[in-house]
């Protein structure tokens, strides 16, 4: 489910950051190479790589200042969720390592095996900075 954008999208009761947020789910594009992941892709939620060699897959993410203009009603404390999906069956070398674009921080491990996923909450934690943290 898209975030809110500030421009016609809709807020939950009063703007509670705690309050649940719930709707259908949209699927990026399955990846198959290296890609730099635009702030939009970012918001959808899910992201699925398939590199179709046993190699790597580097997902880079967008900086946190192509964040803040994706959702510009995000206030400190605001989160949504990423997950990254690691499908590749073609080799036990097929990880997807995850790089941060400028003014964000990433908690946890940056490297999805084969056959995995990981989780990142983002938490806007100030103009043009975000930690992503590991579920």
């Amino acid at each position: 489910m898209a975030l809110p954008n500030g421009a016609g999208g809709y807020q939950l009761g009063d703007g509670n950051l705690t309050e649940a947020v719930m709707g259908a789910q949209t699927v990026l594009t399955t990846l198959t190479g290296d890609t730099t992941l635009t702030a939009a892709d970012v918001v959808i939620g899910l992201v699925v790589c398939k590199k179709a060699s046993d190699a790597t897959l580097t997902v880079t993410l967008p900086t946190a200042t192509l964040l803040d203009a994706a959702v510009p009603s995000a206030k400190v404390g605001s989160s949504f969720d990423l997950t990254i999906c690691n499908n590749n069956n073609s080799g036990a070398s097929s990880t997807v390592p995850v790089t941060t674009g400028t003014g964000i921080t990433i908690f946890g491990s940056v490297t999805i095996g084969r056959f995995s996923s990981h989780t990142y909450r983002f938490v806007k934690t100030g103009d043009a900075a975000y930690s992503a943290f590991l579920m």
